[in-house]
């Protein structure tokens, strides 16, 4: 089934840029670094392509790699919801039991998503053949070619024959994905897609200047706003991030840590949580938000300031995804504002308050307050189902 067919067959007449500048090259086997900002299409981008090319006869033919748990889960429900039937694919991700995997290597799949330590262990009990791949993906490859990662990409990708089709895809460029060449055995034709032609043009960069002690009253201030009770909140260590959920907790809000050390059930939890909409926020790290995708997040919160544009640019690409409107809101005090506009980058940065239990630009005029105006309405306290620190119990 050619790629034309497969995208109408999911009613999907018009592709993104990243989609359309990818298509002819995966198909016609060119090594390829594709850029494009989080949340313009970029899996589906190479996916469709690889199920034109994948023979269902019981050998490996396509390894996507992602640094996640959650990315590689998200992979492969997307390739279970637009494969054909005869088509096999395999989630091996780290956190789950390695006997089922191994098991489930049994049905010979012809795709297999996977997290770089957990191929490579499975490859090494030779429980994974590897030696038939003619497609290999690095889903963010920039993080998988970090200095922290690159050790475990290069000895799998070492594994897998010479003559291969390396695909990365990216949503920012660093040092060592412009010269992959060096760490991996390819020829890359560069794609990149800019801001400006992706669906982030509607998500609005903003921030609120308060002091640092004050930072804490504003998060919980927020959750009980009209407008921005929903959010991802970006913190820059796991300790800082379980000290906030602590204070919040106590303050009676309850929150959820999204923590790269907590085992796959636990993130799970507290990312289905959030979802249903049962906890106002979702503390996370950088390195436990890789692949995070959650549908219609409307508010990305930057509780610490971001170090680097490329850091600034992931976290916040977990909202506005496919042409949805979305926030990004730094939380800075008056000396971080002006490292906040150097990472930001090209995007311009809206001063925001809260007011009458709301958030607004600071440039739009305010309402006469009336003395009769009904006081905000809290958050109810938790429930038998709640502990002290406002987290849910697991039944």
């Amino acid at each position: 089934m050619n790629t034309k067919t497969i995208w109408e067959q999911h009613g999907f007449h018009t592709l993104t840029p990243i989609q359309e500048k990818t298509q002819e090259l995966i198909k016609e086997g060119t090594d390829i670094v594709a850029i494009s900002p989080t949340g313009t299409g970029k899996t589906l981008a190479y996916v469709v392509p690889i199920l034109e090319r994948v023979k269902a006869d019981k050998t490996l033919q396509a390894l996507i790699v992602a640094p996640s748990q959650e990315l590689a889960q998200q992979i492969g429900a997307v390739i279970r919801e637009w494969k054909t039937p005869e088509i096999r694919v395999q989630v091996l991700a780290g956190g789950a039991n390695v006997k089922r995997q191994v098991e489930k290597l049994k049905d010979k799949p012809e795709i297999v998503v996977g997290t770089p330590g957990r191929l490579l262990e499975l490859s090494k009990l030779r429980k994974l053949k590897l030696h038939q791949v003619e497609m290999l993906v690095l889903d963010e490859a920039d993080y998988l070619l970090d200095p922290e990662q690159l050790n475990n990409t290069r000895e799998l990708v070492k594994k897998l024959p010479s003559e291969r089709q390396v695909l990365c895809f990216s949503a920012t460029k660093n040092k060592n994905l412009e010269e992959v060449n060096k760490w991996i055995n390819m020829l890359p034709t560069f794609v990149e897609v800019s801001e400006g032609n992706s669906a982030h043009s509607n998500v609005t960069h903003g921030y609120i200047e308060c002091p640092t002690r004050k930072r804490d009253e504003v998060l919980r201030k927020l959750a009980f706003s009209e407008n921005a009770n929903q959010a991802l909140v970006f913190v820059n260590s796991i300790a800082n991030a379980a000290l906030l959920g602590e204070k919040l907790a106590y303050h009676q809000v309850p929150v959820a840590l999204l923590s790269s050390d907590a085992h796959q059930t636990e993130r799970k939890k507290a990312i289905d949580l959030f979802k249903k909409g049962q906890i106002p926020f979702l503390l996370s790290t950088d390195v436990a938000q890789r692949g995070l995708d959650i549908e219609d997040l409307p508010l990305v919160i930057h509780y610490d300031i971001a170090d680097s544009t490329e850091q600034y640019t992931h976290r916040s690409g977990r909202t506005g995804r496919m042409g949805k409107e979305g926030l990004v809101l730094s939380l800075v005090n008056d000396r971080e504002l002006r490292d906040l506009k150097k990472v930001a980058g090209k995007h311009k940065l809206v001063q925001f308050e809260l007011y009458a239990g709301e958030l607004k630009p600071v440039t739009q005029p305010k309402k006469k307050e009336v003395s009769s105006k009904k006081p905000i309405q809290k958050r109810k306290k938790g429930n038998k189902n709640e502990n002290h620190r406002g987290f849910k119990k697991s039944n």
